[in-house]
């Protein structure tokens, strides 16, 4: 008989205590939900709101309406290639 592996069962604090988010957004104006306990990863910053994951979730859904990243909805409008014709070229 095999000799088992022996593996740790207890779960993370993540896992047993609930866990406060906070709403993070990025420099494309693109949301997140990140514990507030860990320190922030680069390139994101506090929208202002904390609370549960389904508060946060709720804020999110509120507030991020247009989800494309801001570059995309910042550049003119360009009409979509013909169907078939990839970038319109000849």
């Amino acid at each position: 008989m095999a000799a088992r592996t022996a593996r740790s069962t207890r779960p993370s604090p993540e896992d047993t205590v609930p866990t406060t988010y906070q709403v993070l957004v990025n420099h494309e104006e693109q949301y997140a939900l990140y514990p507030a306990v860990r320190e922030l990863p680069d390139g994101w910053t506090p929208a202002g709101f904390t609370g549960t994951e389904d508060e946060c979730a709720a804020h999110v859904d509120a507030h991020w309406t247009d989800t494309r990243p801001l570059s995309l909805r910042a550049a003119p409008h360009r009409p979509a290639a013909p169907a078939g014709r990839p970038g319109g070229g000849a």
